[in-house]
């Protein structure tokens, strides 16, 4: 099908959605098809998967902080070569051939993100050409360059896809994102979105539960349940400047991670873990509640809880004393027609499809209500689908863009 035809929008699309977080512990893949355009874009999430992220990889990432040149170059492949063979195999799976898919979205695995100043940048790799290799399909990513290139924090970038598949759910609701980091999007029916990030969540929950207890996370915080805040620690992880900052605001697991775990251990060596793992979820619950009354939420207005925080009871809880009765909401209530998983696992894939999406269709995907940024601004670059065997030897000047 010729490319003009396929992105007009005419004609529904279909791509591939893929997402790895901050913890580095999988590949989140969703299979979308779109159709329409703007305000009247529709998805429909047809399959899903979550591939695991190799051991090896998983602990490079966690220690991209101490990279060399050649290390990130290095891992910049590993990660694509990976990622690249989780596209092919899931594709492979579901007898889907390279020839039906418009793109990839591929947000890549984050190593970096600045603390506030979108001079600092953000980093994310994953080569996009060895995906482009393993499935013969074009790949869509690099989304936050553009946006802080526009004087943007470059995050979050999925307010879009909020916007787009859930803005009529209600007058008025917020999607709750727990990652490493929290962060929210504020619905108000057609109107541009806000967001922002609230502080942190996971990122230093599992940091100083892996440092101290050898496991991946505290599994449904069991460890923070049976702990006591300390008082004179949360007054002072309450006092971080970063939630005095003006909306919209974007932080990283550099602010709220490893280091501030290994820190509280410093200036701490007696506590009890399970103390610091509470006084940290109460930090987590205290940047949601500022978070929504900076934007001024209405007291009534649904929060919907996704990311992998929501899987967390002790988290969550507390959340929900900060905020107010009643007014958690689990995702699966805003699950997309088709999301096989409808807990929020697959939102961050299918955001990025849709940004995929919007990029081939040359729109704009981030507002200042979201990022901060100057104008509005199409995020992402491509990488072309390699020649398939019967391109090779044509004139490269008669080949589509995309096939």
């Amino acid at each position: 099908m010729p490319w003009s035809e396929q992105h007009s929008g005419e004609l529904p699309r279909l791509l591939l959605g893929m997402q790895s977080g901050t913890s580095a512990d999988g590949v989140d893949l969703a299979l979308v098809r779109v159709s329409g355009r703007g305000a009247a874009r529709e998805a429909e999430v047809l399959n899903g998967a979550r591939a695991p992220m190799p051991a090896a990889l998983q602990q490079r990432a966690r220690a991209s902080s101490a990279w060399t040149l050649a290390q990130f170059a290095e891992a910049d492949q590993a990660f694509g070569e990976h990622f690249g063979r989780c596209a092919s195999d899931f594709l492979r799976s579901l007898n889907v051939a390279a020839e039906t898919l418009a793109a990839i979205g591929s947000h890549g695995q984050t190593v970096f993100h600045h603390d506030g100043n979108p001079r600092e940048g953000s980093v994310q790799i994953g080569a996009a050409a060895r995906i482009a290799r393993a499935t013969g399909v074009a790949v869509v990513n690099d989304f936050r360059a553009a946006d802080l290139a526009a004087g943007g924090q470059g995050a979050p970038i999925s307010p879009f896809a909020d916007w787009v598949l859930h803005r009529s759910a209600a007058p008025s609701l917020v999607v709750l994102n727990l990652g490493g980091i929290a962060n929210l999007t504020l619905l108000r029916g057609d109107a541009p979105p806000a967001a922002g990030d609230c502080g942190p969540a996971n990122g230093p929950l599992d940091a100083l539960t892996q440092q101290e207890a050898g496991t991946a996370y505290d599994l449904d915080g069991r460890l923070a349940a049976s702990g006591q805040v300390l008082p004179e620690l949360a007054a002072e992880l309450r006092a971080d400047p970063f939630f005095s900052r003006p909306w919209p605001r974007s932080t990283g697991v550099e602010r709220f991670g490893p280091g501030l775990a290994r820190s509280l251990r410093a200036r701490l060596p007696k506590a009890r873990l399970e103390d610091l793992l509470a006084s940290l979820v109460d930090l987590a619950a205290h940047g949601v509640a500022s978070a929504l009354g900076a934007l001024e939420v209405g007291s009534q207005v649904p929060v919907y809880l996704c990311g992998g925080g929501a899987e967390n009871p002790t988290l969550c809880r507390a959340i929900g004393q900060a905020i107010g009765p009643g007014r958690l909401r689990r995702y699966a209530e805003l699950a997309p027609p088709g999301d096989l998983r409808g807990d929020g696992g697959l939102r961050e894939a299918v955001a990025f499809a849709l940004l995929a999406d919007a990029f081939l269709a040359r729109e704009a995907t981030c507002w200042p209500s979201t990022t901060g940024c100057e104008a509005p601004s199409v995020l992402g670059a491509l990488t072309p689908a390699p020649p398939r065997p019967a391109d090779r030897g044509s004139d490269p000047s008669e080949r589509p863009l995309l096939s």
